[in-house]
């Protein structure tokens, strides 16, 4: 059985980008399937609870899942033409998605959206844990995925379209794609992953004996 280190080292970011005019056959993920991924999501960790609830809920996470299964990703391809940012790639990639599951986070009360605070940052945080949860747990199960920052998705007309709670701030659109690439169809590997280093890198044990007490 693979461990989460070979999960996470199995994992790859990929672009698929068809021609929206030619989106990819294919009925999709079924909605148990996702259900299970976004479940899975939920296991990750957060520091501090959201004191805003979906619909008058008391949900305490700090993140919020909007799934959209093939069809609803196909139909809402024409409809972005009618917002004010284009679409650029965010079609291409809705015309091969299986699915796709947008991750918000809720700013503090009070705040304004990117209002720098600890407990924002705290909430983004969460918010990215659960994204990086969702991508082991789609790895696991053998689905490709693309984490994207959203391009118009983001904006708060797409978003309040959609049915997001006011407020809500998207911190990235998962696409989800089928096991069945075409060989015409444009894929983009993940730029950074050949320039990963070693751990040795990026981290370091810290030796108490070298460090002198603290002055008062």
């Amino acid at each position: 059985m693979d461990t989460i280190a070979d999960i996470a080292a199995r994992r790859r970011t990929l672009k698929l980008l068809p021609d929206p005019a030619s989106p990819l056959r294919g009925d999709g993920l079924d909605r148990e399937t996702v259900d299970a991924l976004i479940a899975a999501t939920g296991w990750a960790p957060f520091h501090r609870a959201c004191p805003a609830g979906r619909d008058g809920t008391a949900a305490p996470e700090p993140w919020r899942v909007h799934a959209l299964d093939k069809p609803a990703c196909l139909a809402l391809m024409p409809r972005l033409d009618a917002f004010a940012r284009p679409p650029a790639k965010i079609s291409n990639m809705l015309a091969a998605a299986d699915a796709m599951l947008l991750i918000t986070w809720l700013p503090e009360e009070g705040s304004e959206d990117w209002a720098a605070s600890d407990i924002n940052m705290e909430h983004i945080a969460a918010a990215g844990a659960a994204i990086q949860t969702l991508l082991l747990a789609a790895t696991e199960q053998g689905i490709g995925s693309y984490w994207s920052s959203g391009g118009c998705l983001a904006s708060r007309e797409v978003l309040r379209y959609l049915g997001a709670e006011e407020g809500e701030v998207l911190l990235g659109a998962v696409f989800l794609w089928p096991a069945d690439i075409p060989g015409d169809v444009e894929a983009a590997p993940g730029k950074l992953r050949a320039r990963r280093t070693p751990a040795a890198k990026w981290a370091r044990w810290v030796d108490m004996h070298d460090r002198d007490a603290p002055s008062r």
